[in-house]
């Protein structure tokens, strides 16, 4: 990596949606028990069906997240993560391994929660999880919501072109 490692703080941790729920005070902990983390453009950060560990805070660079098909094998492109965005949050919740493959596709920095520590900031105060697990489960809806969207717009295109195909056969 070229360039010096970013330094996360407050304010930045402010502007990221799940942490939204927390007092200065409380995210001053957070940046303490986080790491910095750095990758080379195409290293793998997490693999698909590998132990969760925690959850990664993108400083800088992009990453791709990518899905394997279980019935073929075959590897889906499934976006494009950048600064600000984050991933893992899935691996504080539950005990499943990991959901998709990370992997940067520039030279990345990022911020590192292990499940561990952020387990045990949470069991401070039950009511600093019922904010947080209410921030996660607001996440989770927004992006089912829109998985469903591009869901019911890809199906709907998909047979839209089917119908064309069987007209142009049967003409």
């Amino acid at each position: 990596m070229n360039s010096a490692p970013l330094q996360p703080s407050v304010d930045l941790l402010k502007d990221v949606k799940l942490f939204q729920v927390f007092s200065d005070p409380e995210l001053q902990q957070l940046l303490a028990m986080g790491e910095l983390k750095s990758f080379d453009a195409y290293a793998n950060i997490v693999i698909e069906g590998e132990p969760s560990w925690g959850l990664y805070l993108i400083l800088q660079g992009v990453v791709g997240v990518y899905k394997s098909s279980e019935v073929s094998g075959t590897t889906y492109d499934i976006g494009q993560l950048k600064e600000g965005n984050f991933f893992g949050e899935m691996s504080l919740i539950d005990q499943n391994p990991r959901s998709a493959t990370v992997r940067a596709l520039t030279d990345c920095q990022c911020f590192f929660f292990s499940k561990e520590g952020f387990t045990q900031f949470l069991a401070s105060s039950p009511e600093l999880q019922i904010r947080f697990f209410q921030s996660c489960i607001n996440h989770l809806v927004h992006r089912l919501r829109e998985l469903n969207d591009h869901y019911v717009i890809s199906q709907y295109q998909l047979w839209k072109s089917a119908l064309k195909v069987g007209d142009q056969e049967a003409a």
